[in-house]
């Protein structure tokens, strides 16, 4: 059985999580505030604006990426915001057990949800061979977007999903369920799949964890199967095939094992 994410070494996953460096340079940014408004007394938007810029600052340091300063600059202000509107504390609650139910274990795993759109579906399902049906695992299926879409061009494969976030795999359920069972939707970590029982493993996921999963896909599936990737590489691994999606950076890269 494949190790879960929680074991991989420590070189196959991020040591600290992008959401605790987010905190930690809030945490530091309110610190450096204080002091300096103790030295230097200012005005309480100045202040405010003080604790937006060093907390983007401090995170971009840290190693986020550059989003993420708008995501720490952004935040004091939100609280300031909810503060000012007397925002009553359940709406904290229910946003934050929705954000529960559709990322789960995003803050560790890295993995957010990304939907595949409609060309993607329709590259994916013209380069499957012709004739013959194929066994294909969407490895975090997420609301089964692509499962449904190959099942309605695609009589004959065997389409199947992984899902860990509860949301989005009953989202996803629910949508096999329409489709009379032509896909099915299992709630499991993808790092316990065993791989070698499928023709194709297609992924949507991001950067952080495409080196551990090459190393998953290169052990576990068979001589002459398909990986297949929407937009994220393998670093140092050339892809055998690399199907443009007409619209910015989106690609199938796909490796023939």
């Amino acid at each position: 059985m494949a190790q879960s994410v929680i074991d991989l070494p420590r070189a196959r996953r991020a040591v600290v999580p992008p959401l605790a460096k987010a905190a930690g340079a809030q945490a530091l940014a309110w610190t450096a505030v204080q002091f300096l408004v103790a030295v230097h007394p200012v005005g309480g938007w100045i202040s405010l604006a003080l604790q937006c810029a060093i907390a983007a600052g401090i995170g971009r340091v840290l190693g986020l990426a550059p989003w993420w300063m708008v995501l720490n600059g952004g935040f004091p202000l939100l609280v300031v915001g909810a503060i000012a509107v007397s925002l009553n504390p359940l709406w904290y609650l229910a946003a934050f057990l929705l954000m529960v139910a559709f990322y789960w274990s995003t803050f560790r795993t890295q993995i957010p949800l990304f939907l595949s759109n409609r060309s993607a579906i329709e590259a994916l399902a013209g380069m499957l061979p012709e004739g013959r049906g194929v066994r294909l695992l969407d490895v975090g299926c997420g609301t089964g977007t692509v499962l449904a879409g190959l099942a309605a061009m695609r009589t004959k494969d065997q389409l199947e999903g992984v899902e860990i976030a509860p949301l989005p795999y009953a989202i996803a359920r629910l949508r096999a369920r329409v489709a009379d069972g032509r896909f099915q939707v299992s709630r499991r970590d993808l790092w316990s799949e065993d791989l070698a029982n499928y023709d194709v493993v297609y992924a949507f996921l991001s950067p952080v964890p495409m080196p551990a999963l090459w190393q998953k896909v290169r052990a576990e599936m068979r001589p002459g199967t398909l990986f297949v990737s929407n937009t994220f590489d393998v670093p140092g691994v050339p892809p055998d095939r690399v199907i443009t999606l007409g619209e910015g950076r989106r690609a199938l890269l796909v490796w023939r094992l």
